[in-house]
């Protein structure tokens, strides 16, 4: 059955943005199954902290969600462990390789999404290959491990045009405090060895990558991304 999904972080049993996550699963919802989301905003709020509690985590350390609804409107909430406490950089730097992909319902968060993901990693722990960069047919990067993409230039730090999330968009916002160029656009398979750094961002975090076709990456930009929406979060 189709269905489409939201990660939603938690500080204790508080979920994080939760307005933005309602109204991304909403919008998604109507788009793919031309139907409001079958789910009560105060409804899924409560059902938030009771899959927490029931999950027996703890009230005082970051959390998340895994929030999945269906197209007859059914809505399930399945605790998801964090393996940090605040927004950060991952400790994890994986190797990419290209994966060509087509379809725009391939960004969204739906199952069609979370398929190619289940075969890309389950196809990794085989070949031990790293994660995906997913391209489409005109070489335009659209998400790492399905996470959207940050490429760090010599002379700019450029989001992805194609990026989409909560986490995505507030370190798009945040990222202006830091001292280099910002911009939002496409970037292509081409010019990934032209980058000194390429991460992806979601709900897990800031992932910085090792390294892609023998060209090898930094991670300073990638850092300081996540300390700055790691600030935003704590104000």
């Amino acid at each position: 059955m189709a269905y489409i999904y939201e990660h939603i972080r938690t500080q204790g049993f508080e979920p994080l943005h939760f307005e933005e996550h309602y109204a991304r699963l909403d919008a998604l919802s109507r788009k793919l199954f031309l139907a409001p989301v079958g789910v009560a905003p105060e409804v899924l709020k409560r059902a938030v902290a009771q899959a927490l509690q029931q999950g027996g985590y703890s009230p005082r350390t970051a959390n998340a969600v895994y929030v999945r609804c269906s197209s007859d409107s059914e809505v399930s909430v399945e605790a998801v462990e964090l393996l940090y406490n605040n927004f950060s950089l991952r400790a994890l730097r994986p190797q990419g390789y290209l994966c060509r992909v087509s379809g725009d319902l391939i960004v969204e968060n739906s199952s069609a999404k979370e398929a190619l993901l289940e075969l890309n990693r389950a196809m990794a722990q085989i070949s031990d290959e790293g994660v995906a960069i997913w391209a489409d047919e005109q070489g335009e990067v659209l998400a790492v491990d399905g996470a959207s993409v940050v490429a760090v230039f010599e002379d700019e730090i450029r989001f992805s045009r194609r990026g989409e999330g909560v986490e995505f968009d507030l370190a798009y916002t945040t990222s202006a405090k830091i001292k280099r160029p910002i911009s939002k656009g496409a970037i292509m398979v081409d010019e990934l060895r032209d980058a000194k750094e390429l991460l992806c961002i979601d709900y897990r975090g800031v992932t910085a990558l090792h390294s892609f076709d023998s060209h090898r990456y930094m991670d300073i930009m990638a850092e300081k991304i996540a300390a700055r929406v790691a600030e935003a979060e704590q104000q």
